[in-house]
């Protein structure tokens, strides 16, 4: 439960902290006071969103934090909450309000995001009042209410049902991925792409040789001119070979000389020249360039482009894809008898869980007439229309939470139809309606605290203490605080704050004190005397409160 709540900064608040002692607290002050504003801090320290227009002095930062204890039990069944408690179960949430019209957000002094600390305080408090729209006009969490109604019946249903969807959407996920990942497994297609690659006959490495040996011949014409000119060159007027043969002679009539071995290497130096200058000759007499041959090379490599534009730039890419598409062809009945398999287990499987989603909706509705006999009977008690409230059906399309879609209905006035919660009630109804629905479904569900704003609306005398009962009846699965003008309601409440508002340096502020039972006792008396309390109207608050202990 809150232990305490401090505010600055917001609007009639300067500076105030409020201590709730006990788990049933009653709000007490008049029109103007400030109570309303409690209430909307209590929303900032949920998902409500930041109104800067609140901020009392506009240069400075506004403030709303709240002190929980938690129980085990809340924290084991609310796992968003186990890591920002501290060793005695206290969690601290504040925000802060900026004059830049940002806010800051803490969980036991760590910062932490907004959807973070959304999560985190989601079940901490829950506000009923005229302006808030509750948690129970929400279609999935109505189907939860449903569920926890009957839980011990409709959860081995409910299970089963989503071991069956489960295994359904396996199925779906199995058949989609055979699907995808055999999606080029169509017979016709398959047998064109292995056609049109065979139709060319490709031999491995044919594209990467054709393409080196086409390189080669077009570079020819330009060896055959760089020849000549080397011809051009030795065997002009002196020609090289005349040259070397005279060089021969001249060198022979040396040897046996004095320079006879110096002879004898310019020989064999000439020689050899010879030789290479003969093999360069037979080399370039060796090629045999056919025209022809170039223009094959040519065509042959313009027609394997297409088969490169499709299947990959190399040999070794098309001849691989053609072997792909050759193995898939072969997978084709395989492929077919998977696939018929899957879809005959998809119907099969679709089946059941249609068999176990009527159960599932058989139980339920089980569960919804009797929460709804539950709900009419404490509406019954605070004078609302007998036998008002049902839970209407309707079948949708399964999901993982089966294929019902549920919303409560109530007809609040003779001859008007049934409708849903947000359409029927207004008023004075609207608030006995919710409360009603309190007593039954946040035991269910409990949040760590409920408030309730305008309770009282439109209620006096044997209602009016029914309303009170209900109230003390939810203080036990989860601690309550009111705001209340009924007499018969604060004589219910443990405890008690007085919200008062006063002038101080010429500005208005709004202060917050804990009241004894003293305290509490005349409040009571004077809701039930008026400004003057009677010893008459003591006795008889004391009574009252007597009659709620």
């Amino acid at each position: 439960m809150i232990k305490e709540l401090h505010i600055a900064n917001l609007a009639v608040i300067l500076d105030t902290t409020l201590e709730f002692k006990s788990d049933y607290t009653c709000l007490i002050g008049e029109t103007g006071a400030g109570k309303s504003l409690v209430v909307s801090s209590l929303g900032l320290l949920g998902e409500e969103r930041s109104d800067y227009s609140l901020l009392r002095n506009k240069e400075k930062k506004a403030y709303v934090a709240g002190l929980f204890s938690l129980d085990e039990d809340f924290i084991l069944k609310h796992d968003e909450v186990k890591d920002y408690v501290d060793s005695e179960n206290n969690l601290l949430v504040k925000r802060v309000l900026n004059p830049d019209k940002t806010s800051r957000y803490y969980l036991n002094d760590e910062i932490v995001s907004f959807n973070e600390f959304k999560n985190v305080t989601s079940h901490l408090i829950n506000i009923h009042s005229q302006n808030e729209k509750s948690d129970l006009l929400d279609p999935s969490k109505q189907l939860f209410y449903v569920d926890e109604y009957l839980k011990d019946k409709i959860k081995k249903v409910k299970a089963d049902y989503i071991a069956a969807y489960k295994e359904l959407t396996s199925l779906k996920a199995s058949y989609k991925e055979l699907l995808a990942s055999n999606s080029e497994l169509d017979e016709d297609y398959l047998s064109f792409q292995i056609k049109e690659i065979e139709k060319y006959d490709l031999k491995e490495g044919e594209i990467e040789e054709l393409n080196e040996e086409f390189n080669s011949l077009r570079g020819f014409d330009k060896l055959k001119d760089k020849y000549a000119s080397f011809k051009n060159e030795t065997e002009n007027s002196y020609s090289l070979d005349n040259a070397l043969s005279g060089a021969v002679k001249g060198l022979f009539s040396l040897k046996d000389s004095e320079l006879d071995n110096q002879a004898k290497a310019c020989l064999e130096d000439i020689y050899a020249l010879q030789n290479h200058l003969s093999e360069l000759d037979e080399a370039f007499s060796s090629f045999n360039v056919d025209p022809r041959r170039l223009d094959y090379i040519n065509q042959r490599l313009f027609d394997l482009k297409g088969l490169q534009r499709k299947y990959g730039k190399t040999s070794e890419e098309i001849l691989a894809k053609l072997q792909d598409y050759k193995e898939k062809l072969s997978k084709i009945e395989s492929f077919s008898l998977d696939k018929e398999k899957l879809e005959n287990d998809i119907l099969k499987q679709t089946s059941i869980v249609k068999e176990k989603a009527d159960l599932l909706t058989k139980a339920r509705k089980e569960s919804a007439l009797k929460l709804a006999k539950a709900i009419g009977i404490e509406m019954a008690d605070l004078g609302l229309r007998k036998n008002s409230f049902e839970v209407s059906f309707k079948e949708v399309e399964p999901t993982s939470n089966g294929q019902d879609e549920v919303c409560f209905e109530v007809s609040l006035n003779e001859g008007l139809e049934k409708a849903s919660l947000a359409k029927a009630a207004s008023g004075g109804e609207a608030s006995r309606l919710m409360l009603a629905l309190k007593v039954v479904l946040n035991a269910l569900d409990p949040y760590d605290m409920l408030v309730f704003d305008e309770v009282d609306t439109g209620v006096s005398g044997k209602v009016a203490s029914l309303v009170a009962k209900k109230l003390k009846a939810i203080s036990l699965s989860s601690p309550l605080l009111v705001i209340s003008h009924l007499p018969q309601v604060v004589a219910s409440c443990k405890s008690g704050v007085l919200i008062s508002k006063k002038s101080q340096d010429k500005m208005t502020i709004t202060a917050a004190k804990a009241l004894d039972e003293q305290e509490i006792l005349s409040e009571v008396a004077r809701m039930l005397s008026g400004d003057k309390v009677t010893t008459s109207a003591l006795d008889q608050a004391r009574e009252l409160i007597k009659e709620y202990k």
